[in-house]
């Protein structure tokens, strides 16, 4: 894949297992810390991992669809 081109992580099944063991990994981090230590805190962590979650993708899906070509002529 030459450098610059956007990479689906889906597009193989090791990134999307990587993936599903990093959301499964944060979801023991924020439940244990809900039910050891604090609900607040969990509740705290909790929204902060989909925060994170939700500005990767973010960045992600706006890397996929590109700023439009400066060349496009329209009428």
């Amino acid at each position: 894949m030459p450098e610059g081109d956007p990479r689906n992580p889906f597009q193989s099944e090791e990134d999307a297992f990587r993936i599903l063991v990093m959301i499964i990994a944060v979801a023991v981090v924020v439940i244990a810390t809900a039910v050891l230590i604090s609900t607040t805190l969990g509740a705290i962590l909790g929204v902060i991992a989909v925060a994170v979650g939700l500005w990767r993708a973010g960045r992600w899906l706006a890397e996929m669809l590109g700023a439009p070509d400066d060349q496009d002529p329209r009428p």
